[in-house]
């Protein structure tokens, strides 16, 4: 791999396939942005409890568990490119029913809390769809620049998300806010009548080696590399759940901000998730991929601890954008890898498995979050957080085929 990938952007550029794909999630997560800022502020702004942001995000991500399995079963049968807009309409549709019920008066707290529940029993559509679609839709050689990219459009979304979102909160109010993130579906959808993936054989009908939920579980178990970074990522998940409920507060509670600050702290770690994605995406170190990821989670953990030292609101921007920028090469990395390792015909198993399996750390650390904070406090969870991240990324060196795994 050369040590400069710059032609590389504009080649994956050119492909029409992919510049659709990536163009739609981009604006999709612009949406989910937005709506994931509105609807936690509204529900800490409606309750003002801990409690009730610790369950705002454990149905966030929670229904997952149960989602991913049925994910990961549609994307092998169907293709990914259908399921994908299946899920863009449904959840267009959902997101929609928010402001119509608030412009009617109708709007409850459950209303938000089941609009929560179907975005998470959904997470995992596209969260495995986009690694089951993008090797259809680029060389291998192309892998580690469109898998940078697609991180740059959640750093994209999170920079201009949670910024956008604590405006249109002042302005027009967050369940008004969510129309946005509806039409972001619908335009996702549209985009993806361009997508045309490369042929895949359908292993899983007559006369072809069938595969099931079984045998995702027995490459992961098998593979030390697969294994050991869904571990790690695990606990970067848990971690960051603990982050995410204390942050609205700390906003609020200690440096005395609203909505406009909690949007702009957000928005810091993704400028930092963009920095590092477009550096990762633009050049190849000359360390294994895998050791540079247990490297950057250990440094994601540190940048963590450093909120500790926070004394004002300056200080908390920076740390969040050192955050963002040690933990975005994790996934471009992680991905690179995992795509090499994974067939084509059970990756839309194995990448709802092993996120699914990821993602359980979110709900988790919410509820470990919501739970404690009363009783710990801030600093003693922060503390906690760092911990939990960066001590998983020390313990993956110690795995000699993790430690020199490479993505060729």
């Amino acid at each position: 791999m050369s040590q400069t990938q710059s032609n590389g952007y504009r080649a994956v550029f050119r492909n029409g396939s992919f510049r659709n794909f990536w163009v739609g999630i981009s604006i999709s997560i612009l949406g989910d942005g937005i709506s994931r800022v509105a609807l936690t502020w509204y529900v800490y702004q409606t309750t003002g409890a801990p409690e009730a942001l610790a369950l705002l995000n454990l149905l966030y991500t929670g229904p997952v568990v149960v989602g991913g399995l049925l994910a990961g079963w549609l994307l092998d049968r169907f293709g990914a490119r259908r399921v994908l807009v299946w899920d863009s309409v449904l959840r267009g549709v959902v997101m929609l029913a928010i402001p119509l019920l608030n412009a009617f008066g109708l709007l409850s707290l459950w209303h938000i809390y089941v609009a929560a529940t179907v975005h998470g029993f959904l997470l995992m559509v596209p969260l495995a769809g986009g690694p089951t679609l993008v090797p259809r839709l680029v060389s291998s050689e192309q892998l580690p620049t469109a898998n940078a990219l697609e991180l740059l459009s959640f750093t994209l979304g999170g920079i201009a998300g949670p910024p956008l979102a604590g405006w249109l909160i002042g302005q027009i109010g967050g369940p008004n806010a969510i129309c946005l993130d509806s039409l972001s579906f619908f335009v996702f959808a549209l985009l993806l009548a361009g997508v045309h993936p490369a042929p895949l054989a359908a292993p899983n009908q007559p006369g072809g080696a069938r595969y099931g939920l079984a045998d995702a579980f027995r490459l992961l178990r098998g593979n030390a590399v697969l294994l050991t970074t869904t571990l790690m990522f695990m606990a970067v998940n848990l971690g960051s759940g603990i982050l995410g409920v204390l942050l609205p507060v700390y906003a609020s509670r200690d440096l005395g901000g609203g909505p406009e600050l909690y949007g702009l702290l957000l928005g810091a770690m993704a400028v930092g998730e963009m920095a590092s994605s477009a550096l990762v995406g633009a050049r190849a170190f000359p360390l294994p991929l895998g050791l540079l990821i247990c490297l950057a989670q250990m440094l994601t953990g540190g940048a963590i601890a450093l909120l500790l030292a926070a004394i004002n609101p300056w200080w908390t921007w920076f740390c969040l954008l050192l955050i963002g920028a040690c933990s975005a090469p994790l996934t471009i990395w992680a991905q690179t890898l995992r795509m090499r390792i994974i067939p084509a015909e059970l990756r839309g198993r194995t990448f709802a498995l092993l996120r699914m399996l990821m993602q359980g750390g979110g709900p988790l650390g919410a509820v470990i979050a919501g739970v404690a904070l009363p009783a710990l406090g801030i600093p003693v969870l922060m503390a906690v957080s760092a911990l939990t991240v960066a001590v998983p990324g020390f313990l993956g060196t110690r795995v000699a085929r993790m430690r020199h795994a490479a993505s060729d």
